[in-house]
C-alpha cells in the first residue's frame, strides 16, 4: 500500500510540474518580449545584453520574439525609472542593465525607483580594468610613472557613477596627481575622448576593454593597462581572475607602490563599491508585479544559460573571458547588501562627490 501511495504522490508531483510548464509556455507562446539596456548601442552593457538576448530566448518556454531597446541616460538612471515607472509588469519587459546600486545608496534625486522593489532573475560578475596614455605628461612606460606625471585627466560619465567613483578613490589611495573630467555618455564615448586624447586615464569592464580599448589604444601601443580591480572575499583575500593573467590587481600595484596594503575609511568605501560592482556589473530584473509564471519562466531560462555551452563559446568569443552567471537570490542579496551601506560610508561618498 505504502509502495501504491509514492509511486501515486511522485505521480502527482511529476503531473504537476509539467502543469507548471505547460501554463509557462502558455504564457509566452506567439509574444514579443522587449529586452531593455540602461546604456548606448556599442557599448560593453549593449554589447553584453545583446549576446545574452541572442541566446536566452532559446530557453523561455513559447519561443517569443526578441526585441532590444537601449534606453540610455544619466549614468543608467534613465532606464531604471523606465523600469519602475514606464515599463508594464506584465513579463514582456525584461531589463539587462548596469544597475547604478551606487545612487540608491547616495539617495541620487535623479533615481526616482528602489532596486530592491524589482524582481531580479539573475546577473552577471566583471572585474573592471585601468588605462592610461603612454603619452600622459612626462611620459608612462609602466604603473611606477602614474605617481610621476602631473595633472593628467581621468575620464568619467557621472559623479556619482559606481565607475568614477570607484577610479578617483584608487587614484586618491595611490596619491596620484589627476584632474576629474566627467559627463561622457557612455564608456564607448569615454574610449573615443582617450583616443582623442582630451583624457588621458580611465577604466572599462572587460567586455568593453576587448572590444574597444586592446584593438584602439593597447595593441596600437598609444596606452597600457595599468591594474584590474578584483573582488575580495570575506576573509580579505582576493579573488584573481584568471582570464587577466598579465595585468596585475589594484591591490599588487598598490602594494607595490606604496609599500604597504591599504587601510581606512577610503579604502573601506572603495571597498565595498568595488566588491558590488565585480559581483554583479550586469543585473537583469522584471517590473514589481510581473506574473508568477513569468518570472518562473525567465528565471528558469537565466538557469539553462548558465549551462549553455554555446552561449558560453559565443561570449567567450566576444568577451574574451567565459560568463559569470549569478542566479536569481544570488542577484537579489546583492541588491540587498546596497541597502546596508553605514552612514560614515555614505557620508564619505557624499563628500567626495561634493568635492568634483
Amino acid at each position: 500500500m505504502k509502495r501504491v501511495l509514492s509511486t501515486a504522490l511522485a505521480g502527482a508531483a511529476i503531473a504537476l510540474v509539467g502543469l507548471a510548464g505547460a501554463a509557462e509556455a502558455q504564457f509566452y507562446k506567439g509574444k514579443r518580449i522587449t529586452i531593455l539596456i540602461n546604456y548606448s548601442a556599442g557599448g560593453p552593457t549593449d554589447i553584453e545584453g545583446r549576446l545574452v538576448a541572442k541566446h536566452l530566448s532559446k530557453h523561455i518556454p513559447g519561443n517569443p520574439r526578441i526585441i532590444v531597446k537601449n534606453v540610455p541616460g544619466a549614468g543608467g538612471i534613465t532606464g531604471s525609472n523606465y523600469m519602475g515607472e514606464v515599463a508594464k509588469p506584465d513579463g514582456l519587459s525584461l531589463a539587462i542593465f548596469t544597475p547604478p546600486l551606487i545612487s540608491q545608496v547616495l539617495q541620487d534625486p535623479g533615481l526616482r525607483v528602489d532596486f530592491s522593489k524589482f524582481v531580479w532573475l539573475a546577473g552577471i560578475g566583471h572585474p573592471q580594468v585601468c588605462y592610461i596614455r603612454k603619452d600622459a605628461g612626462s611620459g608612462v612606460s609602466s604603473v611606477e610613472d602614474v605617481l610621476k606625471i602631473k595633472g593628467f585627466k581621468a575620464a568619467g560619465m557621472r559623479t556619482t557613477s559606481s565607475h568614477d567613483l570607484r577610479f578617483r578613490m584608487a587614484l586618491d589611495l595611490l596619491g596620484a596627481d589627476y584632474k576629474y573630467v566627467t559627463g561622457y555618455k557612455g564608456l564607448a564615448k569615454v574610449v573615443a575622448g582617450v583616443m582623442q586624447n582630451e583624457t588621458q586615464f580611465s577604466c572599462g569592464s572587460v567586455p568593453g576593454f576587448r572590444k574597444n580599448v586592446e584593438p584602439n589604444l593597447i595593441e596600437p601601443g598609444h596606452a597600457i593597462s595599468l591594474w584590474y580591480y578584483s573582488a575580495v572575499d570575506p576573509k580579505g583575500m582576493e579573488v584573481r581572475n584568471p582570464h587577466l593573467k598579465g595585468i596585475p590587481t589594484y591591490l599588487d600595484v598598490y602594494k607595490k607602490l606604496k609599500g604597504k596594503s591599504p587601510s581606512g575609511v577610503r579604502y573601506d568605501a572603495f571597498q565595498l563599491i568595488n566588491n558590488l560592482s565585480v559581483s554583479m556589473l550586469r543585473g537583469s530584473f522584471v517590473p514589481e508585479g510581473t506574473p508568477d509564471e513569468a518570472v518562473k519562466a525567465l528565471r528558469a531560462a537565466w538557469e539553462a544559460l548558465a549551462k549553455d555551452k554555446d552561449f558560453a563559446a559565443d561570449y567567450t568569443k566576444v568577451i574574451k573571458a567565459p560568463p559569470n552567471i549569478i542566479l536569481a537570490a544570488a542577484a537579489q542579496a546583492h541588491v540587498d547588501a546596497a541597502g546596508k551601506v553605514s552612514p560614515e560610508i555614505v557620508a564619505f561618498f557624499k563628500d567626495l562627490i561634493g568635492r568634483k
